[in-house]
């Protein structure tokens, strides 16, 4: 068997591990066996340098690879040293750096859902003051933002009022929100990416 993938029906690797496993791996099969795959983000892969390699795709959980080429499944399992292991003293070693990918962003001021982060729309807020019997009502702006992704993500907002950036981190399955503190503050949606 060698490692080889390609574009078949098939999910996207997860975000959360992806990062460590895109790019250029020379693989040293049983029996001597070598070629080289070029895992895509997307699950597919280009494979080189021997004519019976067998394309197929991939995910992957954690430090674990999982390859199908419909014949049959392995799990490469990447070590502390960079390398990735498999059965039958399979070894799978990357060629220069592992490239650096970006999270995907939502272009400013939109009410999309993009990729995985989910921005929600602005909902006013009461954040009057209670005393007793009496509660003062003033109604502030809120920016809502759903964290879909399997990692965490950080969305930022611009306010009319200050000149700094406003963010926050937002948790996988979880929703934030920040709110202006007046009622003349308006907030403007800047985008979202992942936190490391």
């Amino acid at each position: 068997m060698t490692l080889a993938l390609c574009a078949t029906a098939h999910g996207q690797p997860a975000a959360s591990c992806v990062n460590k496993f895109v790019g250029t791996w020379i693989h040293h099969g049983i029996v001597g066996q070598t070629n080289t795959a070029n895992l895509q983000p997307d699950g597919r892969a280009l494979c080189s340098d021997n004519k019976n390699c067998v394309e197929g795709t991939w995910t992957c959980s954690g430090n674990v690879l999982n390859y199908d080429n419909g014949m049959y499944k392995t799990d490469y399992t990447l070590q502390a040293d960079g390398t990735m292991t498999a059965r039958d003293g399979i070894v799978v070693t990357r060629v220069g750096p592992a490239p650096k990918l970006s999270a995907p962003r939502e272009p400013a001021g939109s009410n999309t859902t993009a990729a995985c982060g989910g921005l929600l729309a602005q909902e006013k807020q009461d954040n009057g003051i209670k005393g007793g019997n009496v509660h003062e009502r003033s109604y502030v702006v809120c920016q809502k933002f759903e964290n879909k992704c399997g990692y965490p993500v950080s969305f930022a907002v611009k306010s009319n009022k200050v000149r700094i950036k406003l963010s926050a981190t937002v948790q996988p399955g979880k929703m934030e929100k920040i709110c202006a503190t007046s009622e003349t503050e308006t907030l403007q949606y800047l985008g979202w990416k992942q936190t490391l």
